[in-house]
């Protein structure tokens, strides 16, 4: 197949005044990313996020990848080597290539900035609360950006719903005296037939070295806890082999990291109650740009809003934040599914159920028992197959 092959970054002025860092890319439209002129000065001038962005869909699709522009040869050397190990280890399927750039270079001086991204859910406000409010972070360490990315995690509700939901949680930005750096791209198209939680690590990289001129550290909220890492992880879901990810696609000059994993997704839940700005969270996974909470019925409601039911303290977050209606009639599904999954963070959250002396119901446990049938079921085809 024909190799992937990428011209040199050039910046550009769309029509709303944003900064554009645009890639002409051989037979796919052009790879950009766009910021506010206000955070020109974050902007790198290398190619490092072009590597990144563009290191799956190569891996994909079996495509060689040339890279136009520089790129920082540490980052070059790990991507055609363990970064390339670890994501077979996650994507078998996925193919061995070869990554080149017109030039490489040493890694730039670490810049001064640190960020993290902020997207109001359960694991950026544990990252925020630690190192950006959190008492006793040295100031190498404590946040002085915080960050929201469009890179595809907003499903058909597309780029309203992003910027719906990033204007809701400029107050939270504000009252901590924080720039809120938004970040806009068309990575999405790049990764066609490709599920965003099976690439987010490298998505979110991408925009981390993008900003590489002023952001000197990054943090990325962890999915899970220490004791969930694993490879390869469940269902393909590579943000749960951050920890071991970030640090290689780090330079000299730019440290990735993935934080909070030495706390569950209950603990982090939790820690919302009584904090000033839970009423900002936000996990609801619907696409509809016009809701004004969450819906109360997707699976991350319904497992944040269980996981605080649980703990007494579900009336804190109600009607501002969840409402009970969609939840309580889908609570008897939703039990079904959780005691019959395998991902850490639904069991972990049935054992916190069952230390607390919840009553799922036999009706919730014969409908688990038989989705667990028909999954086993299913897995045994596939292997006599």
């Amino acid at each position: 197949m024909r190799d992937l092959v990428t011209a040199r970054p050039r910046r550009l002025h769309d029509d709303e005044g944003n900064i554009r860092v645009s890639v002409d890319v051989e037979d796919s439209p052009p790879l950009w990313f766009s910021v506010a002129a206000d955070h020109a000065e974050l902007l790198s001038d290398r190619a490092d996020h072009v590597a990144v962005a563009l290191l799956l869909p190569a891996m994909r699709y079996g495509r060689d990848l040339r890279i136009g522009g520089v790129v920082t040869d540490s980052l070059l050397h790990r991507l055609n080597h363990d970064v390339q190990a670890l994501v077979r280890d996650v994507h078998p399927q996925y193919r061995a290539v070869t990554v080149t750039a017109d030039e490489r270079a040493p890694a730039l001086a670490t810049a001064s900035g640190v960020a993290t991204g902020f997207s109001g859910g359960v694991d950026s406000f544990a990252t925020l609360t630690e190192y950006a409010s959190g008492a006793g972070v040295p100031a190498t360490l404590r946040v002085t950006h915080l960050l929201n990315n469009n890179v595809g995690a907003h499903g058909d509700g597309g780029r309203t719903l992003w910027r719906r939901r990033v204007d809701a949680l400029r107050p939270v930005a504000a009252d901590l005296g924080l720039p809120f750096v938004r970040v806009d791209s068309n990575l999405d198209e790049h990764y066609p037939r490709m599920g965003f939680m099976q690439t987010v690590t490298l998505r979110n990289a991408a925009v981390m070295h993008l900003l590489g001129g002023g952001i000197g550290r990054s943090y990325h909220a962890s999915e899970g806890t220490f004791r969930h890492l694993r490879m390869p992880p469940p269902h393909g879901d590579i943000s749960l082999a951050g920890a071991m990810l970030f640090p290689l696609l780090s330079t000299p000059g730019l440290t990735l990291e993935s934080t909070s994993s030495g706390m569950s997704r209950i603990e982090r839940t939790l820690a919302l109650v009584g904090r000033p700005y839970s009423r900002y969270l936000d996990v609801c996974i619907d696409a509809d740009s016009d809701r004004e909470t969450n819906c109360s019925r997707c699976w991350k409601c319904m497992r944040t809003m269980l996981t605080l039911e649980i703990a007494g303290r579900l009336d804190d977050f109600v009607p501002d934040v969840f409402v009970r209606g969609p939840y309580e009639a889908r609570r008897p599904q939703y039990y079904a599914e959780l005691m019959s999954s395998v991902e850490p963070n639904d069991i972990e959250l049935v054992e916190f159920g069952d230390r607390n002396g919840w009553k799922w119901g036999a009706l919730a446990r014969g409908r688990a028992a038989a989705r667990r049938a028909k999954r086993w079921a299913r897995e045994r085809a596939r292997v006599l197959r």
